[in-house]
């Protein structure tokens, strides 16, 4: 493995730079309680000073008034931040038509994060005043609070429709005054707290598993954005499974360890990546690409952000109203961020177009998924851990096809210790290619084992090594559908990476 394990360490040193915890503040709703133990572990964790943390009494709707938004949030918060000594500037008193109090920056902020936590209103809805710029294309001031706190370090500005983010591409320090937001958020509590511990266990361990990309939407424009992240994906290691028709990715197909998926086009969850038993992988970063994807976070059944949430993304995103496409996050700026080594919170501003604006990020800014160097995450670490397997895979994803013997051999030893069906799928496959035909080998445990994986092994060993091979897989699948017959065998498909 020494071929790669330079140019590895190079890149995987780049992931050091994060955010600093003294410059960032915790926004928590001091009326959704539930929302405070959040915000303490979180800020715990990375060492955010407790002076940080801003308690407001914010209700328990997600939408608030313009007047609403000025008077019990943008106010008091700025007011707060003012004295903390991170934000500076003076409070006017007098309020604007929105209800707003001036504000007059003196020098530039110390903030450069703010983080929302769960019960902290999502959206501030459209007032229907008139007078908004002409000249700006996409109008509107309806927006989520994210956006709009995004500004928060400015003068007032009329919210007249989407303003350029000035991060967008761009990872210096160049703020323009725009203050990065992040919200730990979802449908409860609980939820909330498992996918970001998944984000901290990936950090320390490793980001591991695989991708899926969805290439089906139904604009050109958006499923080039998906096509383009399939070279980073790969040079990262992660060979990605595509689904390329107008369907989602099938409930049939492989869904084991989804680290990275990236999807559109439904509003409510559904397909592969909408199903309960399609858990992702800790710190998986996952987006599905929806108008409303955001509109709301109470019901993960109705809206893909709450669902990914809920099934562990560490970050992943939505949209509160109507964003037009060009101005959704760019799926493959994410990636060529977190290719450069930035934290989550920056690939993730990287990779939006737009401020006073529609858009959310869910998950922890400081999140670094690819912290510790690949070679470390399979060196020593104990056999038991499947997600080992897929750190393994990604080594071998980054070598040259057809595996040389000597590569071969070390993935044979590798699926051989492990047992699991990922590596002796993939093992299998390698051996094919090189011209090799060794027995098929099933795995030690076919019960533990992901039902698309099964099926995904069934079609490779009935049609490579014929039905027999395939025949304990299949008793497996049998097993799961409640003693019905299996289908009938479909032909195997190459697999699409």
């Amino acid at each position: 493995m020494g071929r790669f394990a330079l140019l590895l360490a190079c890149w995987t040193a780049l992931a050091w730079a994060r955010p600093d915890p003294a410059r960032t503040a915790v926004l928590v709703n001091a009326d959704q309680p539930a929302g405070l133990a959040i915000a303490r572990e979180f800020m715990t964790h990375r060492g955010i000073p407790a002076a940080n943390l801003i308690a407001l009494p914010l209700g328990r709707s997600e939408t608030l008034e313009w007047k609403a938004f000025g008077a019990q949030v943008l106010g008091p918060l700025r007011a707060r931040l003012l004295a903390a000594g991170l934000l500076e500037g003076k409070l006017e008193e007098t309020p604007d038509p929105r209800g707003r109090a001036g504000f007059v920056p003196t020098a530039e902020a110390r903030l450069q994060w703010l983080v929302l936590i769960h019960g902290v209103p999502l959206k501030v809805a459209p007032s229907g005043i008139k007078g908004l710029n002409p000249a700006n294309p996409v109008k509107g001031d309806h927006a989520s609070l994210d956006s709009e706190l995004a500004l928060l370090a400015l003068p007032n500005l009329d919210p007249e429709g989407a303003r350029p983010n000035p991060w967008f591409g761009r990872e210096d320090a160049a703020s323009d005054g725009v203050i990065r937001v992040a919200r730990l958020d979802g449908a409860s509590p609980e939820a909330v707290l498992r996918a970001v511990r998944g984000a901290w266990e990936a950090e320390a361990k490793g980001l591991r598993g695989r991708a899926y990309v969805d290439l089906g939407g139904p604009y050109p424009e958006g499923d080039d954005w998906f096509r383009a992240c399939l070279a980073p994906l790969r040079e990262m290691g992660f060979a990605p499974d595509l689904e390329e028709t107008k369907e989602p990715f099938p409930a049939t197909a492989r869904g084991d360890a989804p680290a990275f998926y990236l999807g559109w086009y439904s509003q409510k969850p559904n397909g592969k990546f909408g199903q309960k038993a399609t858990r992702l992988a800790p710190g998986a970063i996952a987006l599905h690409l929806h108008s409303f994807s955001g509109a709301s976070l109470h019901n993960p059944t109705e809206t893909w952000a709450p669902w990914l949430v809920e099934q562990g993304a560490g970050l992943t995103f939505g949209n509160v109203y109507e964003p037009y496409l060009s101005l959704t996050i760019r799926p493959e700026r994410l990636l060529q961020g977190l290719q450069k080594g930035l934290s989550t919170g920056e690939a993730a501003w990287f990779a939006t177009p737009a401020v006073s604006w529609q858009g959310i990020i869910l998950g922890d800014p400081f999140y670094q998924p690819f912290a510790v160097p690949l070679e470390t995450q399979v060196k020593g670490a104990p056999t038991a851990d499947p997600l080992v397997d897929y750190a393994l895979l990604r080594q071998f994803n980054l070598l040259p096809r057809p595996l040389g013997p000597e590569d071969l051999r070390r993935l044979r030893e590798a699926a051989e210790r492990s047992g699991r069906l990922a590596l002796l799928l993939e093992c299998a496959r390698a051996e094919q290619a090189a011209g090799l035909n060794r027995p098929w080998r099933d795995a030690r445990n076919l019960a533990a084992e992901e039902e698309g994986l099964l099926q995904e092994a069934a079609r490779f060993a009935e049609s490579r090594y014929g039905a027999p091979a395939a025949q304990k897989l299949r008793a497996e699948l049998a097993k799961r559908t409640e003693g019905s017959p299996s289908p009938a065998p479909a032909p195997e498909k190459p697999v699409k990476r």
